[in-house]
């Protein structure tokens, strides 16, 4: 099974468990980033609390912007390419799957049933998935440039990962100076 499809697959899951019926979930693509949301008002939260500081959002102006969607894709790639500046690792084929859940519990059920752990965090990374996890209810930006900032490191370091407690400086690094 695709690594790619994984995602998708816990979504709908998700779906089912809330008991949506005619459950789909919606896909957008960009240049960096596949993302993934049960439905609009997931999405137009998301756009809400994912707010830019001036330098970043003057970027937006220069996308193509038309629907939400368009607008969360141009902020997504934004930040991906503002980490990688941060980071300064620009690795080949990058491309991230992002998973919008509403909140925290939904990130905390869907990491129990792949990890059998109990946690409480408002985002996560998946190596195994190449997928970041983020709970829309505690999105801020920071928050999505610490992920963005895993998997940044994840692509730049494929032959050899740096430890964890180096990969997690990196990404703090990222989520510090994403507003530089």
């Amino acid at each position: 099974m695709s690594r790619f499809l994984i995602p998708v697959l816990f979504i709908l899951s998700w779906l089912q468990a809330l008991g949506a019926e005619n459950v789909s979930a919606e896909e957008q693509q960009s240049r960096y980033v596949t993302l993934v949301y049960g439905d609009m008002s997931v999405l137009q939260d998301f756009n809400s609390n994912l707010r830019l500081n001036s330098t970043l959002e003057s970027a937006i102006h220069q996308k193509n912007v038309i629907t939400t969607a368009d607008e969360v894709l141009a902020k997504v790639d934004i930040v991906i390419e503002k980490v990688q500046v941060v980071l300064s690792m620009f690795p080949d084929n990058y491309h991230v799957h992002v998973v919008l859940l509403p909140d925290v519990s939904e990130i905390s059920r869907i990491y129990k049933e792949k990890y059998g752990k109990n946690v409480t965090n408002i985002a996560y990374y998946s190596i195994s998935e190449k997928t970041i996890y983020i709970s829309v209810a505690d999105t801020r930006l920071r928050v999505l440039a610490h992920e963005i900032g895993h998997s940044v490191v994840d692509y730049y370091f494929q032959q050899v990962r740096p430890p964890y407690n180096i990969h997690e400086l990196m990404a703090q690094f990222a989520e510090q100076h994403v507003t530089d």
